[in-house]
């Protein structure tokens, strides 16, 4: 008797060994749950930041040196109050 004892202790301290580094936080399946959800937020900040510059580059091409885009320099020129109400851009070439 004492040996089964001995043996059901023996063959259970290393299960209860290998499921604690299993559930465990730093290498666990808590961690990889953990790792997960931060992947996922950073996935979604990745696609609103590119998103963004995609906006940003639109309006840069807007403005290149060959070919300026008149209309939007007019919009800009009324947000910023520079433009009288009644005033209109005429395009000489």
């Amino acid at each position: 008797m004492f040996n089964l004892k001995t043996l059901l202790l023996l063959s259970v301290l290393p299960l209860a060994y290998l499921i604690y580094h299993l559930v465990g936080f730093e290498n666990g399946i808590n961690a990889y749950v953990h790792k997960i959800k931060i992947l996922k937020k950073q996935q979604i900040d990745q696609e609103e930041l590119i998103k963004e510059i995609n906006y940003y580059k639109a309006k840069i091409l807007l403005l290149k040196e060959n070919d300026i885009n008149i209309d939007f320099l007019e919009e800009k020129s009324y947000e910023l109050g520079e433009s009288p109400k009644n005033a209109f851009t005429v395009k000489i070439k």
